[in-house]
């Protein structure tokens, strides 16, 4: 058997029949006691050898055959009992002894239950966190999404072939004088307007624009503004309601709140 990992069959058969020196009988107990393989092929040769043994024909034991048998016993047994001591005190014996007992016990089913569940419980604290990134960045997201929709409805609108151009002038109308030019569609309420060459307006006052409505009713305000250095100013999309048909347009200098009728004079108008 040396340098082998398993017992040949010649030493097995030798084994079975009894054969073996003391020396060699110890070591192969002690491995067959440990390898499954070595052991099954024993167990077929011990039932070979007893089918065998049933067919043989009886004969007279020989003189003294039954003593020197009971003697082999007795020595294989006390031969056994020193081979399972020295197993008992081995420590490689008793390392795969404890070890196999640990994998049977139920400690390496909790462990193994356990870094199961610990990595269940890290992937669902992943998703957590992702889920509660992408909330934060949710309100983001909608404005650039409320962002780019009023640019396209301000493109379409400034494109369409339904928008009104009014040109605004003072009045008298002299050179080089505040203007104001105002788009707007009746039909869906919208009104851009822009203006330049405005001067400054006192602290606590602003202009106001003002929608003259074609049916005669009173001014409809469209919205204060005030301008910038060089007196320029814009409304954009000012909250006014819709199909109202304008007749023309208005600019005054009102509180910076706002006014809900205009005040004289009138520095802007046009139609």
């Amino acid at each position: 058997m040396p340098g082998s990992l398993h017992i040949p069959e010649d030493e097995l058969i030798q084994y079975a029949l009894g054969t073996l020196k003391d020396t060699q009988l110890g070591t192969m107990t002690a491995h067959i006691s440990m390898c499954n393989p070595c052991r099954a092929e024993l167990g077929k040769i011990q039932v070979e050898l007893a089918g065998f043994a049933a067919v043989q024909p009886l004969t007279d034991l020989p003189e003294g055959a039954r003593e020197r048998f009971l003697s082999k016993l007795s020595t294989d047994a006390a031969t056994e009992a020193r081979i399972i001591r020295a197993q008992n005190r081995s420590r490689f014996y008793i390392a795969t002894k404890s070890f196999q007992n640990w994998l049977e016990s139920p400690l390496p089913l909790k462990i193994l239950s356990g870094a199961l569940a610990a990595a269940v419980a890290f992937l669902a604290w992943d998703d957590v966190s992702h889920i509660h990134q992408i909330r934060q960045t949710q309100p983001e997201i909608n404005r650039l999404q409320r962002d780019t929709a009023d640019l396209a409805e301000l493109k379409n609108f400034l494109h369409g072939s339904n928008v009104q151009e009014v040109t605004l002038h003072p009045k008298p109308l002299l050179n080089k004088e505040p203007e104001g030019k105002a788009l707007y569609s009746a039909t869906t309420g919208r009104l851009v307007f822009t203006a330049s060459n405005l001067p400054s307006v006192q602290p606590g006052k602003a202009y106001e624009l003002w929608i003259l409505p074609a049916s005669g009713k009173p001014p409809i305000p469209a919205g204060t503004f005030t301008p910038d250095m060089q007196g320029n100013a814009a409304v954009v999309f000012p909250q006014i309601p819709p199909d109202v048909q304008a007749g023309g347009f208005g600019v005054t200098v009102e509180n910076a709140e706002g006014s809900a009728v205009p005040t004289s004079p009138i520095i802007l108008s046009g139609q």
